[in-house]
């Protein structure tokens, strides 16, 4: 058994206007929690290569399994945006009784995390969020990677009803890793388990469909206004969010630091779990 699977729980539910089940795992039993949210197409699972590394009396971790994805519940409705996202993590900061905590935000989960801190830096929030990181975020305008793409045009059903999973998880995989060795058969089939699963293709395309890129617009003079410190960690070698764009967010998030990982894709946390992980509890660390 490995270090997360003796330290995570079975798995828990939170339930969002009596109809919406979130999925979460909590690992650690410390006074500072810390929500980690990950990005589209994926689950909570992301985490596990570097959630075990971290002390379990220091910290505890809720592995957040956003709505559509994982193991929490998929409506066939349209509130999949990122602003729909938020709302729900708003009410399970508040469920759970968090008065202060950090997030953990990587992609999509980075869009959402940045779209909670805005609402809780206007000053009524009855909790504070004293820390981001945010890695390879979502967080501005850009042409949207290929899949995206796909999954966006009138055919995106059919081109997920007719493409074979196992080359559609081929595929992401090699995009997402710089490092192809890190595609092992356990990551490889962990990631077909979450594509043959229940309702995960109309959660997919809604989605897309509602994640508009050009939402960020309206929100890009907010990250200026952000006080909280902000850890951004990047790999240099990210084919669907740009180092540029990372570059970018360290310029508009006053109190920011960028650590760039070379040689690294889309996921530092899964190819690059030990250094992702230094550099995010160093970060927590500081007074």
């Amino acid at each position: 058994m490995t270090r997360i699977q003796k330290s995570m729980s079975l798995g828990n539910l939170f339930s969002y206007a009596g109809t919406i089940s979130i999925h979460y795992q909590t690992v650690g039993q410390g006074p500072l929690p810390i929500l980690f949210l990950h990005g589209f197409a994926s689950s909570s699972t992301t985490w596990q290569d570097m959630a075990g590394l971290f002390p379990a009396g220091e910290f505890t971790l809720f592995l957040l399994d956003l709505k559509g994805f994982g193991l929490s519940s998929k409506p066939k409705d349209a509130a999949y945006s990122i602003e729909d996202q938020a709302e729900i993590i708003r009410a399970f900061i508040l469920d759970r009784g968090l008065r202060s905590l950090a997030i953990v935000g990587h992609s999509l989960g980075g869009a959402v995390a940045l779209r909670v801190c805005i609402e809780a830096g206007k000053g009524e929030s009855p909790f504070t969020i004293e820390k981001l990181v945010l890695i390879d975020s979502a967080a501005y305008p850009q042409r949207l990677p290929k899949f995206f793409r796909k999954l966006k045009s009138p055919l995106g059903p059919l081109y997920l009803l007719l493409m074979p999973v196992r080359m559609l998880v081929q595929g992401a995989l090699e995009r997402v890793f710089f490092d192809k060795a890190q595609i092992t058969s356990e990551r490889f089939e962990r990631y077909i388990r979450y594509f043959r699963g229940k309702g995960v293709s109309y959660a997919l395309r809604a989605t897309v469909q509602a994640v508009d890129p050009e939402a960020y617009v309206h929100v890009e003079e907010s990250y200026r206004r952000l006080k909280l410190p902000v850890l951004i960690i990047w790999g240099a070698e990210d084919r669907n969010v740009r180092l540029s764009l990372g570059q970018r967010l360290q310029g508009d998030l006053s109190d920011s630091r960028l650590r760039i990982l070379e040689k690294c894709g889309h996921n530092p946390h899964e190819e690059r779990p030990e250094e992702t992980f230094s550099a995010i509890i160093s970060f927590l660390r500081e007074s």
